[in-house]
């Protein structure tokens, strides 16, 4: 394996920055268009009539990896459409909102809800049901436009979501169907309370569960404005029932000879971020407990998973930083062998005013032989409009 591509990337992003620095050191990162809890209704007689007028988005991604695999003859290089996505958020009235998110790279509804907010009797906080990115730590509901490491932290991933149905510990899928509630307070100075919680189906997006038990998600914390900087914590917990595997026929239903596998589990985790002119900062310690059971043999087992990631970008007057993550991921703790580890490096460059970002990352995976997958380069380019 070689280290050249990865080299040869980072030195070109590096040299793309501008020359000259600007007047003041801040970094002009794109951001996602406002979600309806902070649509603002425009004001006067003239604006009255168009104020509940929808406000169209988009995001394109484009990806180039390099895959050098531990066996021999297993490496590969892919170019791809990463995301090819197209929105549309606005009001029904000063208090019902709405959000529609089309992938158009894989042909699949993203976010579709409706929200009742700016309520009278419930100050600060966003009523929804639908489908949008459950609550869960900072990285799981964070805008993918504004995460500089390109790939899901192993253990976001693996814990922090709904299921695929594909396997135990295959990678979740970051929304779902659902009610759910947010919430975000002043309460003195620059403190502040946010609490967000969904009631979920717990078999992602666009997908029906058959099991009775469903999943719950939820976040609260504390944050404090000082200046120009900003200090996140928070605890998040999850608990249900998912499905790792349909069996034979598709279905939960118990039938065929090899068929439905099952888990409960109760997932606990903790996060911190903290915001600078200088650097952006946060990291996250997840546990999961579950409960295995396979309908085919009856059989059941115990899976105790813990793993955390701490990640940080830097912040320049030429809009140009580097990007660092360190993480580990133990997917059952009584089983020897299965360790994920993983160290991204790389930097970004945000290309103004059109929108635009260049991403470089270069992931070195340390994990253990049964499960290491190789080191990969990454250029990752993202435009929005």
């Amino acid at each position: 394996m070689t280290l050249r591509p990865s080299i040869a990337v980072l030195a070109a992003l590096l040299a793309a920055a501008p020359a000259a620095a600007q007047d003041r050191p801040t970094v002009a990162v794109p951001q996602d268009p406002p979600a309806p809890s902070v649509v603002q209704a425009p004001t006067g007689a003239a604006a009255a009539q168009d104020r509940h007028l929808p406000t169209f988005y988009g995001v394109l991604n484009v990806q180039a990896s390099r895959l050098d695999a531990p066996a021999a003859g297993a490496n590969t290089s892919t170019v791809e459409l990463r995301r090819a996505r197209f929105g549309v958020r606005g009001e029904v009235t000063s208090h019902v909102g709405y959000s529609l998110l089309f992938e158009a790279a894989d042909v699949a509804v993203k976010d579709a809800y409706v929200a009742l907010k700016k309520l009278p009797w419930l100050p600060g906080v966003e009523l929804r049901a639908g489908q949008w990115k459950t609550p869960f730590g900072y990285e799981q509901p964070e805008s993918d436009t504004k995460l500089l490491w390109v790939t899901s932290s192993y253990v976001v991933a693996s814990l922090a979501r709904s299921t695929t149905t594909s396997s135990l510990t295959a990678s979740g899928d970051a929304r779902d169907l659902g009610l759910g509630v947010n919430g975000k307070w002043r309460v003195a100075g620059g403190v502040g309370a946010e609490l967000a919680a969904t009631v979920a189906n717990g078999a992602g997006p666009s997908r029906r569960d058959d099991l009775d038990q469903k999943n719950l998600w939820a976040r609260s914390g504390l944050s404090l404005e000082l200046g120009r900087t900003t200090a996140r914590a928070g605890g998040s917990y999850g608990y249900g029932r998912q499905l790792a595997g349909l069996g034979a026929n598709g279905r939960f239903d118990g039938q065929d000879s090899v068929d439905d596998t099952s888990f409960r589990f109760t997932t606990y985790g903790g996060d911190v971020t903290l915001d600078t002119p200088f650097f952006f900062a946060a990291a996250e310690l997840i546990q999961s407990e579950r409960d295995v059971f396979d309908a085919a043999t009856g059989a059941r087992s115990d899976v105790l998973a813990r793993g955390w990631y701490a990640g940080l970008y830097g912040k320049t007057p030429w809009n140009v930083g580097p990007v660092l993550r360190a993480e580990r991921f133990d997917r059952n703790r009584a089983t020897a062998g299965d360790g994920n580890e993983r160290y991204t490096v790389g930097a970004y460059v945000d290309v103004l005013p059109i929108n635009a970002r260049l991403i470089a990352n270069f992931e070195r995976d340390a994990s253990q032989a049964n499960v290491r997958t190789g080191d990969r380069a990454i250029l990752f380019g993202q435009v929005i409009f």
